[in-house]
């Protein structure tokens, strides 16, 4: 049998506790589990939380001070007392991703070369709504490297409409 890798371990921990949230509270819990590892990114609360002499006992004293939901607090104990600290921003990831997911709703990552208008950004988001049968939110991004047109990943698909990839195909059907 083979030893789980890192996005393994997360997506157990992050399923694990997806099914013991209420629906109701999974939204919520979710901003504050984001929330949560904002602080714990905090240079001073991150180093002393980190470090290898930091010990678990400490660590679980640390964690009530952030005045989170019962659950969060206690599945963030559970984490330090499995000692699998170092996957929470994996697990976090994972299960925002659950969240959305049980909501019908996908993200979609753009990526162009140039900023888009917000119209554009609009009338693409319903474009990708038809398409998927879901709620799209877009998270964009900038890439000068592509040239011009767009990249579009969502729900593990990626749409490369780029400049670059179509000089790239260009290229390889002369070589061919």
């Amino acid at each position: 049998m083979s030893k789980p890798n890192n996005t393994q371990i997360a997506k157990r921990y992050a399923q694990a506790f997806f099914d013991v949230v209420t629906p109701e509270a999974r939204a919520t819990v979710s901003d504050e589990f984001k929330q949560a590892l904002i602080v714990l990114q905090d240079p001073q609360i991150k180093r002393t939380f980190t470090h290898p002499r930091t010990s678990m006992n400490r660590k679980s004293e640390l964690i009530p001070l952030m005045n989170l939901s019962t659950a969060l607090e206690h599945f963030l104990l559970l984490i330090v007392e499995k000692n699998r600290d170092q996957f929470l921003p994996h697990i976090e990831q994972e299960f925002a991703a659950l969240v959305l997911k049980s909501q019908h709703i996908t993200v979609a990552e753009i990526i162009s070369a140039v900023e888009l208008k917000e119209q554009t950004l609009k009338q693409l988001q319903l474009q990708l709504e038809q398409i998927s049968g879901k709620t799209v939110q877009l998270s964009t991004s900038l890439d000068p490297k592509i040239g011009g047109g767009l990249i579009i990943k969502i729900d593990g698909k990626v749409i490369d409409g780029s400049i670059a990839n179509s000089l790239q195909r260009f290229q390889r059907s002369l070589s061919s």
